[in-house]
């Protein structure tokens, strides 16, 4: 039943870069450190350095350089006032077309408030003349599919400008622009939906918006790190000191990267793994539950083996019932380990 979300999709479909970003400050969780004890090390010494990708929210939109126009009108330059989405594809990756219907939608949406340019990268043909010939005849065959400008970048112009210096590896991928000609938002189009609507309507938070882009960069350093650790089964250590300050300062709103750090470290099979990492599996899990008003069977399952695990038998019980009752019924795998789990506790009880 339980997935652990791997480090990369824990970080937004928005982990984007070019600000200088500080190390964290320093963390000591330990109540009986004195003056004379070692200096807590930084996230940074924890996890190595982290580097923020060139291009971030905020930075100023790269230039388009295009070698042919295909739908719509042409677009050469980010005109003052208007908002743009320029988003990569590819004929050969199959997310991609199947998120031109919605980048239509979306067109037909906003009309004239939104211009977006789909722009053709990481073609695999020979040169620009052969590239130019399969785009115009796979864009033809797309007919109302792609209602929008699309465009062939020139040589490898947009992939180096864009996608490179903001570290974004894979495609459908897709930047807003604001009215100001910076980028706003920069992720998969599947998730476009609400910033573009907040973008459009003057609703947008750009000051959040750039915290929690830094804030997703830190999470996949520090998850990365920690699954790291748990699997080596050495340094324990650093993989608590790791999740303490992801739970305080980096992940402390985002419910699933918590309850993966807590059934990680509840679920581990190193050898050493023990009270203190599982006392850190139920911080992490509690601050998940509240905020999600103790009403998710996923992390409440999470919680009551946590409380389990520290020795809070009537604690697990409790919220392991409760658990149950708000699983779907349609959702009887799970069901099953959960009332398995319950069993086990009420043994103990």
């Amino acid at each position: 039943m339980k997935r652990i979300i791997s480090a990369s999709t824990l970080a937004l479909s928005l982990i984007v870069g070019s600000t200088a970003l500080a190390a964290g400050p320093d963390h000591n969780h330990n109540p009986k450190a004195t003056d004379d004890a070692k200096p807590a090390p930084t996230f940074e010494d924890l996890v190595g350095k982290i580097e923020i990708p060139e291009l971030f929210i905020g930075s100023k939109a790269p230039a388009l350089v295009i070698n042919k126009f295909l739908n719509g009108e042409p677009i050469e330059e980010f005109e003052e006032g208007q908002v743009y989405v320029v988003e990569f594809w590819a004929t050969w990756c199959a997310p991609c077309v199947k998120a031109f219907p919605h980048l239509s939608e979306l067109q037909a949406k906003y009309a004239d408030d939104l211009r977006i340019i789909g722009v053709n990268i990481w073609e695999r043909t020979k040169n620009q003349a052969e590239r130019n010939e399969l785009i115009e005849t796979f864009v033809a065959d797309q007919g109302d599919r792609m209602s929008y400008t699309v465009a062939i970048e020139d040589g490898s112009a947009m992939a180096d400008t864009w996608m490179k210096p903001a570290n974004q590896n894979g495609i459908p991928a897709a930047f807003i622009v604001d009215g100001t000609g910076h980028i706003a938002w920069i992720g998969h189009p599947a998730g476009i939906d609400q910033p573009l609507q907040d973008i459009i309507d003057g609703n947008f938070d750009s000051a959040a918006a750039t915290q929690r882009a830094r804030n997703g960069i830190m999470v996949s350093a520090g998850m990365n790190k920690f699954m790291r650790i748990l699997r080596s089964g050495k340094n324990l250590g650093d993989a608590r000191q790791i999740a303490n300050i992801l739970i305080d300062d980096y992940a402390n709103k985002q419910p699933a990267t918590l309850n993966a750090i807590a059934w990680m470290l509840l679920t581990a099979e190193a050898p050493k793994i023990g009270q203190a990492d599982f006392k850190v599996a139920h911080r992490a899990i509690a601050v998940a539950c509240e905020q999600t008003g103790w009403e998710d069977w996923s992390l409440l399952d999470t919680y009551a083996l946590a409380a389990y695990k520290i020795g809070q038998v009537n604690e697990a019980i409790k919220w392991q019932r409760k658990a149950i009752e708000l699983t779907p019924p349609t959702e009887t795998n799970a069901l099953k380990e959960l009332k398995g789990r319950l069993k086990e506790y009420e043994g103990q009880g």
